[in-house]
């Protein structure tokens, strides 16, 4: 009787290894996923270059995503800074926005943005968000 105990427990743990393996891909998954998110994923139009010049008028715009919203922000990073945290440009549901950039002493010397946009829905797979690379800040 006790011989039949290591048996048991065997095949009970290769039937728990198995049941947690992933599942092969399939193409059929992949549309099923597309049919869950049907929105065009979020991009930015705008190009930026490799600078946002200071209280200057940038006209920023984007495409895709749901139609129910976005969030415009921008993260302002500069040297030996401990804390980042997004700041609001604007929430619309429009696809532009006019913004004027912080004035030139609003910001350490150094300092560079990442601007991104956020769809209201942030359930669009990966495609629900943009973000620009570094940027320097100021008149170069």
């Amino acid at each position: 009787m006790f011989f039949l105990y290591p048996i048991v427990i065997f095949l009970f743990s290769a039937l728990l290894s198995t049941s947690a393996a992933p599942l092969p891909y399939s193409h059929s998954t992949s549309r099923q996923n597309q049919a869950l998110t049907p929105y065009t994923p979020v991009r930015w139009l705008t190009h930026f270059g490799t600078s946002i010049p200071d209280d200057t008028v940038i006209n920023l715009e984007w495409e895709g995503g749901s139609g129910e919203g976005f969030e415009v922000y921008y993260i302002p990073q500069w040297p030996h800074q401990t804390d980042y945290a997004p700041v609001d440009i604007a929430n619309t549901v429009e696809n532009h926005f006019t913004w004027r950039t912080p004035k030139r002493d609003a910001y350490p010397e150094g300092t560079t943005f990442i601007l991104g946009i956020n769809d209201a829905l942030q359930s669009l797979a990966g495609g629900w968000y943009d973000v620009t690379g570094l940027m320097s800040f100021g008149r170069q």
